[in-house]
C-alpha cells in the first residue's frame, strides 16, 4: 500500500524529504536533523504535504508549513501546481524545479503523471527510484546527503 501523504503538491516526493526520513527511519538521524535546523528531535517530525496542515514541519523557512509553495495554493484554493493559471511561468516553482533537476528530480514529469491520475503508479515508481542500490532502504535526495544514511552507501559527488 502507499502513503498518498507523500505526494507532493510541487511535484516533489516526500518520501526522500531529509524530515520525514529522519523521522521514520531512526532516533540518531532525527537528531542530527533536530540539530541541523535548531529543534528539538521529537520536533523533527513530517507526515508529508498531504498532511502538512496537521503533521508538517515548522522549524525551517521555506519547507513544511512554511513552504512558500504550500501558501501560494492554500491561498489560491489549489490542491497543485499545475492547476494554476500562472504554472508555466511561475518564478517561484521554476527555481525549486531546477533545485530538484540537479538531484534527478523531475517535478514538472511528477506533476504530468498526478494530473493523470496516476498517482498509485507515481508513489510506486518512486518508493522503487528512491532506494539505496546497496542496502535497498529509502534514501534522503539532498545536496546535504550524499551518502545513504542507513549503510554509508555513496550515492552521488
Amino acid at each position: 500500500m502507499v502513503d498518498r501523504n507523500l505526494v507532493g503538491r510541487c511535484g516533489f516526493y516526500c518520501g526522500v524529504c531529509e524530515i520525514y526520513r529522519a523521522y521514520k527511519d531512526s532516533k540518531e538521524l532525527r537528531e542530527e536533523i533536530a540539530w541541523k535546523h535548531g529543534c528539538s528531535p521529537d520536533e523533527a517530525r513530517c507526515e508529508g504535504c498531504q498532511a502538512i496542515d496537521v503533521y508538517g514541519w515548522s522549524y525551517d523557512k521555506e519547507w513544511g508549513k512554511n513552504c512558500k509553495i504550500v501558501k501560494c495554493l492554500n491561498a489560491k484554493g489549489l490542491n497543485f501546481c499545475f492547476e494554476c493559471d500562472e504554472y508555466d511561468r511561475c518564478e517561484r516553482f521554476n527555481r525549486f524545479a531546477e533545485i530538484c533537476k540537479g538531484l534527478g528530480i523531475d517535478l514538472r514529469k511528477n506533476l504530468e503523471m498526478i494530473k493523470e491520475g496516476r498517482i498509485e503508479e507515481w508513489l510506486l515508481e518512486q518508493d522503487k527510484k528512491w532506494r539505496c542500490p546497496k542496502c535497498g532502504k529509502p534514501i534522503i535526495v539532498s545536496y546535504d546527503f550524499k551518502n545513504c544514511h542507513w549503510c554509508g552507501y555513496k550515492l552521488r559527488d
